[in-house]
């Protein structure tokens, strides 16, 4: 991250541009983005000229993600700038290039996803585990617990597990 915040503050200061700030999504891989949600609706507010991000990918997931937010901006007037792949948006050739690479970015999250899947596949059919090991839980404490009406926040807290390893379990023992 430190990487991309230097990159950005550099741009910055080379185009004369004014950062406001800069904003950082914790998780980058789930659907809900609320941050940069948040992000883009100050920009598309006027609050901003346009937004910076270091590469395409920490846009958007999709050619069509990327296609839908690139839109929205140019229909505000706002500008969508990438630093590593150095495309300004708010010029024909900056347009011209991000689309090329929206459809690269993808092809590559495409290939690095089936990989992914494709060696798990693999490392499973080698007997290789290739998750956390399974916390063991006592199936009668979490009867017991039940029982007494304990809350599934005390009984995760109690167990030391999430509350969401706690329903699976829950559930698998047919006690949810």
């Amino acid at each position: 991250m430190e990487v991309q915040r230097q990159a950005i503050e550099q741009y910055c200061a080379i185009h004369g541009h004014e950062l406001l700030g800069i904003e950082e999504e914790v998780r980058s891989a789930v659907k809900t983005r609320p941050i940069f949600d948040k992000v883009k609706e100050k920009v598309l507010n006027g609050k901003a000229d346009g937004l910076i991000a270091y590469r395409l990918d920490r846009i958007g997931r999709s050619v069509k993600d990327l296609a839908n937010i690139a839109d929205e901006f140019q229909r505000a007037g706002k500008a969508l700038i990438f630093v590593q792949n150095a495309i300004d948006t708010s010029t024909p050739e900056g347009k011209l290039l991000f689309n090329l690479l929206a459809a690269i970015a993808e092809y590559e999250r495409t290939l690095l996803l089936e990989r992914t899947r494709a060696g798990r596949e693999l490392a499973e059919k080698q007997g290789k585990i290739c998750h956390r090991p399974r916390t063991p839980i006592d199936p009668k404490i979490l009867a017991e617990m039940k029982k007494k009406g304990v809350s599934h926040r005390m009984m995760a807290k109690t167990l030391s597990i999430s509350r969401t390893t706690l329903l699976k379990r829950l559930s698998e023992l047919g006690l949810r």
